[in-house]
């Protein structure tokens, strides 16, 4: 009786063993199936055949390239001052500080009172070609003229030392021009190397360039960034509302210099009387 039940013990596991083996194709199917439905997931989860990612609910639409999509600082308004005589006002990133007046530019943004870098300046100069404003149909010849302007400058022996060369870019409601050299300024009383990211846009006939400067590789995003918002802030005063005077700043230990091409006045100078 022992043997008896062993034996059919055994055919039962024999039969039990070969069911499980049987079995085997059809729970392979079932695992291919279930991995295919999790890689369709992920593949429409993240923007499908066309590379393009899922626009996020609420998303800033800022400045930039193209398509490109990129969420800026806020400026505060309560900072704007009209400037260039009246004919435009700029207001600062919220959390920067006005820095003091200086021949050098229309007004000057500091991280800090007690910061001297980055900085965010604006300055004004006349628009390359005489353009009265930039729109689709003449921002390409306004990037050309920059980079005609830019290669004088910044080329010594057929060889370019821009940063970047200018390329079209909307700032706000406005149509411009990016790009970055490189360029000089005094620290702790010697010349040191600098990057200056530079972003222009053209309002009633006059370029307004928002730079972006600090030590060489100390520009950071959020430096460019803040004056990409500052350029897209850029707007003809409402009324003409009398000019505060500029609070007082700590002198800066970064001080602007003659660039290698005496800091690139083609693009970025200052206001002439």
């Amino acid at each position: 009786m022992v043997n008896r039940m062993t034996a059919d013990d055994q055919i039962a596991r024999i039969d039990a063993e070969k069911r499980f083996v049987l079995a085997a194709p059809m729970r392979f199917c079932l695992l291919k199936y279930l991995c295919f439905i999790l890689l369709a997931l992920i593949f429409f989860e993240s923007g499908g055949c066309s590379g393009k990612a899922v626009k996020k609910k609420g998303a800033a639409t800022g400045s930039g390239n193209g398509d490109t999509k990129e969420t800026l600082p806020a400026i505060d308004l309560d900072t704007a001052i009209p400037v260039d005589d009246g004919k435009i006002r700029v207001a600062s990133p919220i959390g920067w500080t006005r820095s003091s007046r200086s021949k050098d530019y229309l007004v000057r943004f500091l991280p800090g009172p007690k910061k001297s870098y980055p900085s965010i300046s604006v300055t004004v100069a006349d628009p390359p070609n005489g353009f009265d404003a930039i729109t689709d149909q003449n921002q390409q010849q306004f990037v050309d003229g920059i980079a005609v302007n830019l290669e004088g400058e910044f080329s010594k022996n057929g060889k370019s030392s821009l940063l970047k060369k200018p390329v079209g870019m909307k700032l706000g409601p406005h149509l411009g021009a990016a790009w970055a050299v490189p360029g000089t300024a005094k620290v702790s009383g010697l010349n040191e190397p600098i990057e200056r990211w530079v972003y222009a846009v053209v309002i009633g006939g006059r370029m307004y360039t928002v730079e972006a400067r600090a030590p060489k590789g100390k520009v950071d995003t959020a430096a460019k960034m803040a004056a990409k918002a500052v350029a897209g802030g850029l707007a003809v005063p409402s009324a003409e509302p009398v000019e505060p005077a500029l609070e007082p700043a700590e002198r800066p230990a970064v001080e602007p210099a003659e660039t290698d091409a005496e800091s690139a006045k083609s693009e970025t100078p200052a206001e002439s009387n």
